[in-house]
């Protein structure tokens, strides 16, 4: 199991999910376990105590907030299962270090909202991406089967620099095939609660130094965990503040192509960074144009904007 991290610089690499990382300023840090058979008092406890304060009780914190004593009691053990049968349908009243618990009250800081919140405008403008390259592969297939006419064949046209579609033994199936990946994130959208649904996006608990971070085919693996990490997830990073207007539409399509594809298999994987001019990817054989998450970011940008992305990379 593997996941897809998408650096600021457009390198992106496979990396156990999971696993421990290094804490920044915003994440929830925790040097021990707390809770039933861990720690029961101390500045842990306080942290923890004061994390659960910050969540509402509407997305699974007390109803009454807990006074943060530093001392596990019966009112902390019932706030922390409270949380854990919210967000995972179980309860043991422990936060382990770099759990599932951990990691969920981690995204749930105020720091950690604050740029998903921020983040929002950009998801709806990604889904905006995503339904012009659907729009326009449907206009591609008109015009493959007219041979354009009067209008013309840009839509084909620009397809077919994307991902070589011309090129394939049956470049309908070819346009089917890619407008299938977009319906299915166009699916991503349309889960449980809207453009931020837990079904949907989270917030990366424990800062990785990337814009963004998915699994191979996470859409089909509702409920999965590997580690602390949610399978059926697309994480937003705290450096995806930092990056330009572009990268942060371009980013999400990126990785929703690898969240939407397979799991196994062909992969929508990346076999070729940079725009569709760039000789890594204007290269690619049509097979591997076709399944290169790149190039799905690269063809709905311009779908929508008329332009390829700037500051990409």
């Amino acid at each position: 199991m593997v996941m897809k991290v998408l650096h600021l610089n457009g390198s992106e690499v496979a990396r156990a999910p999971g696993g421990p990382r290094k804490f920044s300023s915003t994440d929830l840090v925790l040097t021990r376990p707390v809770g039933v058979g861990a720690a029961l008092a101390g500045p842990d406890v306080v942290t923890v105590q004061k994390a659960l304060n910050d969540v509402t009780p509407a997305l699974g914190g007390p109803v009454e907030k807990l006074v943060p004593d530093g001392k596990v009691g019966r009112l902390t053990i019932a706030a922390i299962e409270r949380f854990q049968l919210h967000h995972f349908g179980f309860k043991d009243g422990r936060v382990d270090l770099f759990g599932k618990t951990h990691a969920k009250l981690s995204s749930s800081r105020p720091s950690k909202l604050a740029f998903v919140d921020a983040a929002k405008g950009n998801l709806a403008l990604a889904l905006n991406t995503v339904r012009a390259a659907g729009a326009k592969l449907l206009l591609a297939q008109s015009e493959l089967l007219t041979g354009g006419g009067l209008l013309g064949r840009r839509n084909l046209d620009l397809a077919d620099r994307h991902f070589d579609v011309l090129k394939s033994t049956n470049p309908r199936e070819a346009i089917e095939r890619l407008k299938h990946v977009y319906d299915r994130m166009l699916s991503v959208f349309a889960r449980p609660g809207g453009l931020w649904g837990f079904n949907a996006f989270d917030a990366d608990p424990f800062t990785e130094d990337a814009g963004a971070f998915t699994f191979w085919g996470g859409f089909d693996r509702q409920g999965q965990f590997s580690g602390w990490q949610r399978l059926d997830a697309i994480y937003i990073c705290e450096f995806y503040r930092t990056a330009n207007p572009d990268y942060r539409i371009f980013s999400i399509v990126h990785e929703l192509a690898h969240f939407v594809g397979p799991g196994t298999g062909n992969l929508i994987d990346d076999h070729g960074f940079g725009r569709s001019v760039s000789p890594v990817v204007k290269n690619l054989p049509p097979a591997l144009k076709q399944r290169n998450a790149q190039s799905f970011a690269n063809f709905a940008f311009e779908a929508q904007t008329g332009r390829e992305g700037q500051g990409l990379p």
